[in-house]
């Protein structure tokens, strides 16, 4: 069971500088090419912006020119560059907590989730912005549903990463995960548990998959009439349909 999943990018590409505001912290040979940088970036010309800032960087370590020739990496999918300058932005300035996202959503993008969960996990715990924390706990969310995901048939471990997403975000897919690895283990009432607030906090799914792990759990824990009326719902389920329709009329066959 495979989602595809969009991550929240803080990316910081508005704040333009001048000489005289910021001669103290950036070298002043580096403003005017950080700036055409960033003027370029508004315009989506993001290679003629990561020469810009790579002429920026000549002049001035600053973390912000890092910082910006990590976000147009990033734009032209050039992610291990991308890392790298996050990366440098850190060394540069480790209290600068957005940059953690960023490099979050580079290792997702890569498919290293348990690296992107642990640089989400940076931001939650120093960030004072509401804003920028909900967002994260999005991202973390997705990337232990990822990481459970990528256990395969290790419904244990799978269920660790996904109590794991649902801590940070009531993401109904985790939820749905959720339930069918515990009816995997047999674990029926919390199956039903799990698909109930799946279908609590519904987003981006469909009432089918939570209704049939629901309806399933109640035909083994021999509750019949509860079962058929979760199942006859999942029966109208593109996704769904044919297990929900296939479970009842093995229970019509064995009531006779």
């Amino acid at each position: 069971m495979k989602k595809m999943t969009r991550l929240f990018y803080f990316l910081l590409g508005t704040f333009f500088i001048t000489i005289a505001s910021f001669a103290q912290t950036m070298d002043s040979a580096a403003v005017k090419p950080f700036n055409d940088g960033l003027d370029k970036m508004v315009k989506s010309d993001y290679a003629g912006a990561l020469t810009d800032f790579q002429k920026a960087l000549t002049a001035s370590k600053d973390y912000r020119i890092y910082y910006q020739l990590g976000v147009a990496n990033q734009k032209l999918n050039k992610l291990d560059d991308a890392a790298t300058n996050f990366k440098s932005t850190i060394t540069a300035k480790p209290d600068f907590e957005a940059v953690y996202n960023d490099l979050g959503s580079v290792y997702f993008a890569q498919g290293k989730f348990q690296d992107a969960a642990d640089n989400f996990q940076q931001v939650l715990k120093t960030t004072k912005d509401s804003t920028l924390k909900a967002n994260v706990e999005y991202n973390t969310t997705l990337a232990y549903t990822n990481l459970a995901t990528a256990a395969g048939k290790n419904s244990k471990k799978a269920i660790e990463y996904l109590k794991k997403a649902v801590s940070h975000s009531n993401y109904d897919f985790a939820y749905l995960n959720l339930a069918k690895n515990y009816f995997l283990l047999n674990q029926f009432d919390k199956t039903i548990e799990a698909a109930q607030n799946a279908l609590k906090y519904k987003k981006t799914i469909s009432e089918g998959g939570p209704n049939y792990y629901i309806g399933v759990a109640y035909q083994k824990k021999n509750d019949a009439k509860k079962a058929k009326e979760y199942l006859t719902k999942a029966k109208e389920d593109a996704v769904y349909g044919k297990a929900a329709e296939t479970v009842l009329t093995a229970m019509d066959k064995d009531k006779k």
